[in-house]
């Protein structure tokens, strides 16, 4: 199976975040690529939202996330293979730039997005090892394994470590995240983690009457950030005033010495004291009525989800664990998956469009495994009723669960079916748990197939004819046909007074010419790409609109980049999205570096076939090099046969080519 290109796709996101010059840094999480952007206004989200793979764009918590689903990570790999972002803001030109982005934004969305800095580039490795820790629990609950065997012991290190360890973690990318030296930071996390593994350190010194708890820092979380927040100003003291011959030795000597001194006598006792302050408050709110609370955060966090603002609230978990061995929290986010299961597992049998289906079926698959963004962005929030009946049936699990009081025992950032093991331990249950999620699933699910999911109510439905009636989408179409017709007679007339026809290109498709500002995609209606039209075609044709070569062939045979012997550049693209189709429908006659002669056939293409598959048919020729031109201008109205003229390319006098 070929591998999958996306190095366009690449290209198109960067473009529209402003270009690479407006991005401070990438990072990634489960779903979603998170950048930290100079200036959020240069932001397209029209044009990222109508690119193939992304699922909606989201300016929250500090950065502009695009969300793509579960193939966030070659994306990923895409850009930075090409652009070499850093995941920092270490590209700033110097520190006191980096220090003042960092006070831009609200307080909160600095909060979130630093925590979502430091976490998402390990999310992965966190999930790995929940599941690990629920396999390990689940293979000695049901004596498969004994505890006191190796093989436990051996499932028990690998899941526990990470967690045990994570001020390694925490320092590795809190680092990136304040600019300052990965190796120090990591030494930092080392010493505050070190007593755990020597006996003759003892758990409480004194320096006089004040005491030190040595033994408190294996997991930390909020102590780490602080920790390195702190020493990133101190590092950055002793660079700015040690000379430069002994900074190599005595730069990482001093930081260490006195950003160690005052983690463990300042730092870290406040960090732990802010900890447990989050810990005593949510436990407080949580007592007063667990189905209350269950019933409100479950119902409410694919919502926070939905604006990347779970990084907020997820590291509570971390810290219930670390201050009481188990958390609450946890059990409200399972529901929370399971609910959005539910409702996009019912959109499968209810979906009248097989792409709508084929969606909720691929979106369905990922939600079990607990990533939601595309069965949110994909079908439940797009049609508004899923995502809905979704927080119903989350909300009513989540109250199950608090009133159960189901705890979890481990940490995970995803949560799935293969979890479960995670909430069994004293004063839990697993039973209910399940019995929470499953409810969630299927009330949404219930819901969806009583209710529907507003499918024939939204103006993004696919075109599908049955019984010879028009569905709404087609009506809509119709419409916008006719206003299209309309503006065709009223077409702004270009202005060539002093210049000279340098060369037409021809229709390459039968059909009817519609401005290509009025096409239902924003990357073409918007003429970024160039300036050109529109035809809706009569036939499943595409021909060679001038002499010249084939400078791009798509495999998928939906468009064909043009080179004339005459110089203009032209893409056909045939259809809006159909990429999507992978190729059916379509046949390629030619390839990349083929010479071609003007009504050549370069394709065909089953024009019924692609609308019932749902996909829009007009076609784009557009001059992707407008800028070497000072016109372009449209030639055709109405109905246009392949040979006639269609667009007519002008330069000024003296720098024309005069035409045969």
């Amino acid at each position: 199976m070929a591998k999958k290109d996306y190095t366009q796709l690449a290209r198109d996101i960067v473009a529209n975040v402003g270009g690479p010059d407006n991005v401070k840094s990438l990072v990634h999480c489960a779903t979603r690529l998170r950048f930290r952007l100079k200036d959020t206004g240069k932001a397209n989200k029209e044009v990222l939202e109508g690119l193939p793979n992304v699922l909606t764009a989201v300016n929250a918590g500090g950065q502009y996330q695009v969300v793509i689903g579960d193939e966030v990570v070659p994306v990923y790999n895409a850009i930075m293979d090409q652009y070499h972002f850093t995941a920092s803001d270490a590209g700033a030109e110097n520190d006191t730039a980096a220090e003042e982005s960092e006070e831009k934004g609200n307080i909160f969305d600095r909060f979130v997005a630093v925590l979502s800095g430091i976490f998402t580039p390990f999310i992965s490795v966190l999930a790995g090892a929940g599941v690990l820790k629920g396999v390990a629990i689940l293979l000695a609950n049901t004596h498969i394994v004994s505890e006191s065997s190796v093989w436990y012991s051996i499932l028990d290190a690998l899941a526990t470590g990470v967690f045990t360890l994570l001020p390694i973690f925490i320092a590795i990318t809190a680092a990136d995240k304040f600019n300052t030296n990965r190796f120090i930071s990591v030494a930092l996390a080392a010493a505050m983690i070190y007593p755990l593994t020597d006996s003759a350190i003892p758990k409480i010194g004194h320096i006089a009457d004040y005491a030190i708890n040595f033994k408190q820092y294996g997991g930390a979380v909020i102590p780490t950030i602080l920790a390195i927040w702190m020493m990133s100003y101190i590092e950055r003291w002793f660079k700015k005033h040690l000379p430069a011959v002994a900074q190599l030795v005595f730069v990482p000597f001093f930081t260490l010495l006195v950003a160690g001194a005052l983690t463990f006598i300042v730092i870290g006792p406040l960090g732990n004291a802010i900890g447990m302050g989050l810990a005593y408050g949510y436990q407080y709110l949580y007592s007063l009525s667990p189905a209350v609370a269950g019933f409100i955060l479950a119902g409410l966090f694919q919502v926070f989800v939905v604006f990347g603002l779970h990084w907020g609230i997820l590291p509570i978990s971390l810290i219930n664990i670390q201050n009481y061995g188990y958390d609450t929290l946890l059990s409200m986010m399972f529901v929370a998956v399971f609910g959005q299961f539910g409702a996009v597992t019912g959109a499968i049998f209810k979906a009248k469009k097989s792409k709508n289906r084929e969606i909720a079926v691929s979106a369905a698959i990922s939600n079990f495994f607990g990533i939601t963004e595309p069965a949110i962005y994909g079908i439940n929030l797009k049609y508004k009723k899923g995502f809905i009946f979704g927080l119903a049936g989350s909300a009513i699990g989540g109250a199950i669960a608090g009133f159960a009081g189901v705890k979890a025992f481990q940490y995970t950032p995803i949560m799935n079916f293969f979890e479960l093991p995670l909430f069994i331990g004293k004063g839990s249950s697993v039973a209910m748990e399940a019995v929470a999620g499953v409810a969630a699933w299927a009330i949404a699910f219930v819901l969806v197939l009583i209710f529907g999911f507003n499918e024939e109510n939204n103006e993004k439905m696919l075109a599908n004819v049955q019984m010879g009636k028009k569905s709404l989408t087609e009506k809509k179409t119709a419409a916008v046909e006719s206003k299209m017709e309309a503006e065709q007679k009223e077409l702004p007339k270009v202005d060539t007074a002093g210049m000279e026809l340098n060369e037409i290109v021809y229709n390459p498709v039968k059909g009817r010419v519609v401005p290509l500002t009025s096409v239902n995609d924003p990357v073409f209606s918007s003429e970024a790409m160039g300036k050109g039209v529109g035809v809706v075609p009569a036939e499943g044709k595409v021909v060679a609109p001038f002499d010249g070569q084939v400078s791009v062939a798509f495999p998928t045979g939906h468009a064909y980049g043009l080179q004339s012997d005459r110089g203009a550049e032209v893409l056909i693209h045939v259809g809006i999205d159909t990429v999507n189709l992978n190729g059916e429908h379509f046949q390629s006659n030619v390839k990349a570096g083929d010479r071609i002669r003007k009504g050549d056939v370069l394709g065909t293409f089953d024009p019924e076939k692609i609308k019932e598959a749902g996909y829009d048919t007009t076609t784009m020729v557009i001059v992707t090099n407008t800028m070497a031109y000072d016109a372009v201008e449209q030639a055709a109205v109405d109905e246009t046969y392949a040979d006639e003229a269609l667009l007519n390319l002008y330069k000024k006098q003296e720098t024309a080519v005069k035409t045969n």
